[in-house]
């Protein structure tokens, strides 16, 4: 089986790659931008092909399956999240629906922020009306429908996932920074409980996708089914990583000005911070939580991993890598 994967060489993707590499019968093909810093994927058994979503490189045109994975989470400007998640989405298919007609499968990681958050009474599922309330979420929400364009080309699938930690990820690593320096920023007086997502579930439901049939243009939730709060998530870090830190409840007012100065020095380095303006957009809602029902009973998806050893597990990893 011939796989073709964008955002390969990141977190989530890099990982999606580990898992693949367990069967024998996969060959892989990587997009990155630069072949000779493949990131995670150094020295792992593919093949790495240069180029991006709007400058494709040659590929087989015996592809049986792709993973569409790249995409933005940060921006300096709003635009960039609809040029590469919508724009760039719409081109890669435009790509696979012309140049691989022997294509099944396209699966298309995408973001509960394309449903929108939830209310104390209803947590989001996937018949939800979607309800964006950031461009992040409504650049993917565009994505989706783009891809969905495609579903009687060939079998498209989209995986709406929540935040999603583990080994290799960055941006919770400054959490877990400040929690392993005794500070505690509680912030549950300010956001509403969340469904999380540990990045070796997902790989995992990124395989049950691929092996199943299933109807095209069907939407999935996937998360670990027990939502958690900030302070409780901060909790199971501090007892991974056998920490006493001292609370501190800041205030709103604190934390604009915190998100303001990110933002200010983001655009200074001309490199998106995950402290933005959106963020705090995000956690000012009712909550971000999903019923994963349907991902358990047309998937089989269930977790394998608490979000207790998955913190425990992306903190070890962290301190093996001296990141902490």
């Amino acid at each position: 089986m011939k796989i073709f994967i964008t955002g390969g060489t990141g977190f989530i993707g890099s990982h999606l790659v580990d898992f693949l590499l367990k069967f024998n019968n996969i060959q892989i093909y990587a997009l990155t931008r630069n072949l000779k810093n493949p990131k995670w994927l150094r020295g792992r058994p593919l093949n790495l092909v240069e180029g991006n979503l709007f400058s494709f490189p040659s590929l087989p045109s015996d592809l049986d399956m792709a993973f569409h994975l790249a995409g933005v989470s940060k921006a300096l400007k709003s635009e960039d999240y609809y040029t590469v998640n919508q724009n760039g989405t719409a081109s890669l298919f435009h790509k696979l629906s012309h140049e691989n007609p022997r294509l099944k499968k396209v699966i298309y990681l995408s973001s509960l922020a394309a449903a929108g958050p939830c209310n104390t009474k209803k947590t989001m599922d996937e018949n939800k009306k979607p309800s964006c309330v950031t461009p992040y979420g409504k650049s993917k929400l565009m994505g989706e429908r783009e891809a969905l364009r495609y579903k009687n080309k060939f079998e498209v699938i989209i995986l709406r996932v929540g935040p999603v930690f583990g080994p290799r990820d960055r941006d919770f690593l400054p959490y877990f920074r400040l929690i392993n320096n005794l500070i505690f920023p509680t912030l549950d007086s300010k956001s509403g409980l969340m469904s999380m997502c540990y990045v070796k579930d997902l790989a995992r439901a990124f395989d049950l996708c691929m092996k199943k049939n299933l109807q095209s243009g069907d939407i999935f939730h996937i998360a670990d089914p027990n939502p958690c709060s900030w302070d409780e998530f901060g909790t199971m870090i501090a007892q991974s990583l056998g920490k006493n830190p001292i609370k501190i409840n800041p205030p709103y007012f604190l934390l604009h000005v915190l998100t303001v100065l990110s933002e200010w020095g983001a655009k200074i380095r001309q490199k998106p911070n995950i402290l933005n303006q959106d963020k705090l957009t995000e956690m000012k809602q009712e909550g971000w939580t999903t019923n994963t029902s349907k991902a358990k009973h047309t998937l089989g998806f269930e977790t394998k991993y608490s979000l207790q050893q998955a913190v425990k597990e992306t903190a070890n990893w962290y301190k093996e890598q001296n990141w902490l």
